[in-house]
């Protein structure tokens, strides 16, 4: 009897279990999509738009307007709402969970600069990223975060950005020549074909230079491995499935066909990162023996540094925290640059050239190709959302702030401010970055010029702790880039072929950028 008792307590506890947990499920899932939203949460006191979707024709529920959000151009509906309810909006989104939008100056200091540590990266996008880009940098928290961006800025000074930029022009420089061959080769000077793919491969070559000491030959060898991984992962992927990956976290278990493939392509990355890190760690000790191994890549400066150091409590890197930066170099350094450029030669065209042998100087008196650059980034950031969450209960411009609270800024949002920039706001207007002295009387009288103030309002590489470290290097790899591919060709929009502002990992144009490329004629 006292084991048919045992047994039937063994059996029929976790019945009662199961049968206790469906039973206030429904009420749990009631509370926290309707009841809590609606009444209870402080984030209602926010001012933001109702809860009536223009998007969601088949009244799919618990989507909030999320959809609006994803159907419009990025950063369109956040700059209706913030134009119309002010500089912190909150919005009903997916589950109806309720999300903060910010656009007001102090809202955007207290989040990233002031209170930057206790507002963090929201665990599913840190899950998606770091199978790629490891968890360097970009997605480390708190005194991990202080201790790697100190070991890394050194590495990323003015000084050594600039006596990387001529190694950083040799793939550009390449790039020039392969397409200026096409022109050359085709019965009339003129060709047309998609130029995404190349600059990502100049990219990755210009990371593998200036950022390890090491050609990828991306360019050269159509058959680069590391150079196709990328592809697939940041390209041949659709929104579709990144949201997949992003809600459902088993999904990329899931053998699919695409899922096989992003394995197989973090596999390669893993690979090569592995490689790299101990080859160059090989030749810095070898070098140290030989009184040589002063390389001028990122890398070389890093590990030259953190073999310096005495231990983790000093601030020394481990070796996977190693071969997370060099994931997250190889990621960042070419992946958002690429997206960038690839744009330019669409929209714009600086009207400056020389023939001078490449340097930070002859870069740097080109004024109108920096107005250029930055008003790229202005116009089409390459990273156009970026989203935190509260790890304490906070107070944003006398709105009580609940814990895990997510909150959103949206570059391409505050970038287009008519408020901030002016009526012509969603225009390519390079002038409005430049010197009032250098321009007629007729520019100035047109241009609302770019002072300080507004500042808060541009954050294509965020600011405060959290900013990009790699703001100077990446602008500086822009500019050479453009430099090269403009000195010679010209561009215009191949004639039927149409394209969107994909919001990826980063801001592509799809399905690619085709143009019609020809020798420039300087008339």
């Amino acid at each position: 009897m006292p084991v048919a008792s045992t047994l039937a307590r063994r059996v029929l506890r976790p019945a009662l279990v199961l049968k206790a947990f469906f039973a206030f499920l429904p009420i749990y899932i009631f509370y926290k999509t309707y009841l809590y939203p609606t009444f209870l949460s402080p984030l209602r006191r926010i001012p933001g738009p109702p809860n009536k979707p223009k998007h969601n024709k088949y009244h799919i529920p618990f989507m909030g307007l999320f959809l609006d959000l994803v159907k419009e151009e990025p950063g369109s509906v956040y700059r209706d709402w913030i134009e119309q309810y002010g500089g912190i909006v909150c919005h009903v989104s997916l589950f109806n969970s309720l999300q903060v939008v910010l656009g007001d100056p102090k809202a955007i200091q207290h989040v990233f600069s002031t209170y930057a540590y206790d507002y963090q990266k929201p665990d599913v996008a840190v899950r998606l990223l770091s199978a790629v880009i490891g968890k360097g940098l970009l997605l480390s928290e708190g005194d991990v975060h202080r201790r790697q961006r100190k070991m890394l800025n050194p590495a990323f000074s003015h000084r050594h950005v600039k006596d990387m930029v001529p190694t950083m022009a040799v793939p550009a420089d390449i790039l020039s020549k392969i397409w200026g061959e096409r022109v050359d080769q085709s019965e009339d000077k003129v060709v047309e074909f998609d130029v995404a793919e190349d600059i990502g491969s100049c990219t990755l070559d210009i990371i593998g230079r200036a950022g390890f000491g090491y050609d990828f030959q991306a360019l050269t060898n159509p058959d680069n491995e590391l150079s196709h991984a990328y592809r697939q992962l940041f390209v041949s992927t659709s929104p579709g499935i990144q949201f997949l990956r992003l809600f459902v976290p088993f999904y990329n278990h899931i053998p699919f066909k695409h899922n096989r493939v992003r394995k197989q392509g973090t596999q390669t990355i893993d690979k090569e990162t592995t490689r790299i890190i101990q080859e160059k760690r090989a030749q810095i000790i070898g070098g140290i023996e030989d009184g040589e191994g002063e390389g001028k890549d990122l890398m070389s400066i890093l590990i030259r540094a953190n073999e310096q150091v005495g231990s983790s409590d000093d601030g020394k890197l481990t070796d996977r925290e190693l071969k997370d930066q060099i994931m997250t170099f190889m990621a960042a350094g070419h992946e958002t640059t690429s997206a960038a450029v690839t744009w330019i030669f669409h929209i714009g065209r600086p009207k400056e050239s020389s023939k001078t042998p490449l340097s930070y100087d002859v870069l740097n008196a080109l004024p109108y190709l920096n107005a250029c650059v930055k008003e790229l980034l202005r116009i089409i950031p390459p990273v156009h959302l970026t989203s935190r969450v509260a790890s304490r209960d906070d107070k944003i411009l006398g709105y009580d702030i609940p814990k895990g609270t997510q909150l959103f800024l949206s570059s391409a949002c505050i970038h287009k401010l008519k408020s901030v920039y002016g009526e012509d706001a969603e225009e390519f207007k390079p002038e409005r970055w430049m010197d009032p002295s250098t321009l007629t009387e007729e520019q100035r009288k047109a241009t609302k010029f770019v002072t300080p103030e507004m500042s808060w309002a541009y954050q294509p590489f965020l600011t405060g702790p959290r900013s990009c470290i790699g703001s100077k290097f990446a602008t500086i790899e822009m500019k050479i880039i453009i430099y090269y591919l403009l000195l010679d060709l010209e561009y215009s929009p191949a004639p039927g072929f149409t394209f969107t502002k994909s919001p990826r990992l980063t801001m592509k144009p799809y399905p690619g950028m085709r143009l019609v490329v020809k020798r420039f004629q300087n008339l």
